[in-house]
């Protein structure tokens, strides 16, 4: 921003890991006063990195830091860069559910408010309900942190971030940068929205640097954008000057064309052969009556608010939750309510929840989590023993196809990126080819060029004649891969549209 100094600026830094690996070469970025950054890459690209050495976890190799104009160390600690300013908020849920909210506050800092009898709460109550109110936090301070929705915690989160920078810098005058590292990964589209309008009304009394994989929140919240690819700095995007569209910005991070349009244009090959059928399926309290067919190479989308019955329902699918009533059909045949989803499975339905932590053994080998669920492929044919042989090429096919990267088969799936778990999770069911694949959240919290491998595959999958049943947070994924879309609310079918019908809704 022309003629005014940046409240924070690194200049030049760079990164090296194990002599070997380059994090970051030669980066710079600058934040001004009450603005949201948006820093944006695949996995690997140095956001992390850069982000760690703002918030004092690691030390650049080189590089210069200034704060106010001022050219400055780089902070040691992430105590010491609290005091100039500096706070980071993780992806990952950073709080602790029993603690009440007033306590979480002000955790780590309960000195300052220790008297001869003890803490002194009222004082911490009081203070917490001060920054509660100042930037429009709706909680009770007496709530415990598990019982607050998701993006209310993530707000909490971001409150003590503030309140931490302001009781370490010890009255001076400093306005916070606060460091949001994909802070949107774990919520919902509602919750998302909640967020950032909580977040927009912040910025008057902090600036932001908000790391995010979405590039809808990138184009819609930011006011300038930096792109990171192999740990260098490709493109800076200030949205009040540039015009950028989506693939504008999807070419900068990944560096070639989008996908997505090339997939969405080709035909379907849609089957008139029905393998699913749910006739008035109900479950009291989450979805009522709901009735559709799905044919082998469709995808069905269950398209909703939180609440409005979609999870329930692909949960059910998948034999994870009973119904109480209505008929469900896959391939002809009536299923029990009750009937457990490894029932299910040997029916040909296979469940993705999205949700790598409960997909994978993340300390079994990348070729051991592609096998679990293919062991008819992998055993002898006469005894009860696994050709490793076997398993590592049916596992290598995988990850050539996905592009899934790791340095052999035999790799732990805990040292794994979260895209290329997520593709390891997706892998096992392209080998797999069930009849019917139920897909939750298939792409959360993943970059860009990982998202389109995935598509890629799931394309292949419908190409094959698996049908697919998508339930996600993300509209314009309803409208790259669905051929038709259940709109629910409150727990029932409001209406059954096309694909095209769909993509022409304003949310997406």
């Amino acid at each position: 921003m022309k003629g005014m100094t940046p409240i924070l600026e690194v200049r030049d830094v760079s990164k090296t890991f194990d002599s070997v690996v380059q994090a970051l070469d030669n980066v710079s970025i600058a934040v001004y006063r009450g603005e949201v950054v948006g820093v944006v890459g695949e996995n690997g690209a140095g956001k992390s990195t850069l982000m760690k050495i703002l918030a004092g976890v690691y030390a650049p190799d080189r590089g210069t830091l200034f704060l106010n104009g001022k050219k400055v160390s780089f902070p040691r600690n992430p105590k010491e860069a609290a005091r100039r300013g500096i706070s980071i908020v993780y992806q990952e849920r950073g709080v602790i559910p029993h603690l009440r909210v007033y306590q979480f506050l002000f955790l780590g800092h309960e000195e300052r408010y220790r008297g001869p009898f003890g803490l002194r709460k009222a004082d911490m109550r009081k203070e917490a309900r001060a920054i509660l109110d100042e930037f429009h936090v709706a909680c009770d301070t007496e709530s415990f942190m598990y019982e607050l929705p998701l993006a209310t915690q993530k707000m909490v989160e971001i409150a003590r971030a503030v309140l931490g920078i302001r009781l370490e810098s010890r009255g001076e005058e400093v306005t916070p940068v606060i460091i949001l590292d994909e802070p949107t990964a774990p919520l919902t589209l509602e919750e998302r929205k909640e967020l950032f309008a909580s977040i927009l009304r912040m910025k008057e009394r902090a600036s932001f640097i908000f790391v995010s994989h979405i590039i809808p929140e990138i184009m819609e919240f930011v006011n300038r954008v930096y792109v990171l690819r192999d740990g260098k700095l490709v493109a800076h995007y200030d949205f009040s000057k540039d015009t950028v569209t989506e693939e504008d910005l999807f070419r900068a991070i990944v560096g070639r064309e989008s996908l997505a349009h090339i997939l969405s244009e080709e035909e379907s090959s849609v089957a008139p052969e029905v393998v699913l059928q749910a006739e008035g399926l109900t479950k009291n309290g989450a979805y009522y009556d709901v009735s559709f067919v799905l044919h082998r190479g469709e995808c069905l989308g269950l398209f909703g608010p939180a609440g409005s019955g979609k999870s329930e329902i692909i949960r059910t699918l998948a034999g994870i939750l009973e119904f109480d009533k209505g008929k469900l059909r896959v391939k002809g045949r009536d299923v029990s309510p009750d009937e457990p989803p490894y029932i299910r499975l040997a029916r040909g339905v296979g469940y993705c929840s999205g949700e790598s932590g409960k997909e994978l053994f993340f300390h079994w080998s990348i070729a051991k989590n592609i096998s679990v669920v293919n062991l008819e492929k992998v055993l002898h044919r006469h005894f009860p023993v696994i050709r490793f042989k076997r398993e590592e090429e049916m596992a290598k096919t995988i990850v050539e196809k996905l592009g899934i990267k790791a340095p052999s088969v035999h790799t732990d799936c805990y040292s794994l990126s979260g895209g290329n778990k997520q593709k390891v999770s997706i892998g096992k069911w392209l080998e797999r080819s069930p009849d019917i694949l139920l897909l939750e959240d298939p792409t959360i919290g993943i970059d860009v060029g990982a998202r389109e491998d995935i598509y890629g595959v799931l394309f292949e999958m419908k190409r094959r004649g698996i049908a697919l049943i998508l339930v996600s947070d993300d509209p314009k994924e309803y409208a790259l891969l669905c051929d038709r879309i259940l709109v629910m609310r409150k727990g029932r079918v409001e209406r059954v549209m096309k694909a095209k019908e769909f993509q022409e809704m304003a949310v997406v």
